[in-house]
């Protein structure tokens, strides 16, 4: 794995999006969206308490799996852009005029599975997290009508493209000597976990989603077509670099809207 690679992009992505003004006036601020902006404040306020975590417990598995420093390295950096979500999701749960919370019990019964187990199963969970979060916020960047908003779902969607494609060069340097067999058993459980997720944040996110004219099987198969391809990408070498790596997903504004495409 190369992690060097990723300790360069996450410090050169640090400073690579300038944060709007969440004070500034606009349409989707008026008295008739108030429903609306209502239902997206309480959305995105679940998924800030699941981004503010201090990441201690992925650190601690880093180290005692005897990872490098330079993936160590890597990982504290990971965690940091995670942060630095939370922080740009309080800004547009504060926009919409919302409050954060301080407990959610889907992210309380995510973060106890994910910390009993080791490293492997932990960046799973995380994993799964980030692809459906590619699907929820790629959906909703073009279907809320503020610039500001936009402008923070598209930036979270192109770190997520990079963040998955980190996780899916740590899963494939860990499986280039298993046998089929073994990958094939590992592939099957991670989509178990997926679709779990899939449909916990379908139950918890639904009506918020299906405000803004997003329908369940929309979500389903734009969250799906992400899962795929990183189940491809882990499999073949080479074979979702373009997809992930390249930025073509979270770049391409026609792959955004339709989610058909992917």
């Amino acid at each position: 794995m190369n992690a060097g690679h990723w300790i360069e992009h996450f410090r050169q992505n640090q400073n690579a999006w300038t944060e709007p003004d969440w004070e500034s006036p606009g349409p989707f601020l008026a008295d008739e969206e108030l429903e609306r902006r209502r239902l997206l404040a309480d959305s995105l306020a679940t998924f800030q308490l699941g981004e503010s975590g201090g990441g201690s417990h992925i650190r601690r598995f880093v180290r005692q799996s005897g990872a490098g420093e330079d993936y160590q390295m890597a990982v504290a950096l990971f965690v940091r852009e995670e942060q630095r979500h939370s922080e740009i999701l309080a800004g547009m749960v504060g926009r919409l005029g919302g409050k954060l919370k301080r407990r959610h019990w889907a992210n309380s019964a995510f973060r106890l599975i994910r910390n009993r187990l080791g490293l492997g199963f932990n960046i799973q969970v995380l994993l799964t997290a980030e692809l459906i979060a590619e699907a929820y916020y790629g959906l909703l960047g073009r279907r809320i009508p503020d610039p500001p908003l936009q402008s923070a779902c598209a930036k979270i969607v192109r770190d997520e493209t990079k963040h998955i494609a980190f996780h899916r060069e740590f899963f494939r340097s860990i499986q280039r000597r298993w046998l089929p067999m073994a990958t094939g058993l590992w592939s099957a459980q991670f989509q178990t976990l997926f679709l779990f997720a899939e449909s916990l944040v379908w139950l918890d996110h639904g009506r918020c989603l299906r405000a803004f004219g997003i329908g369940r099987r929309e979500f389903r198969d734009r969250a799906r077509a992400g899962c795929r391809r990183f189940l491809f990408g882990v499999a073949f070498p080479g074979g979702g670099d373009g997809l992930f790596e390249g930025g073509s997903l979270a770049q391409n504004s026609e792959l955004v809207a339709k989610p058909g495409n992917l």
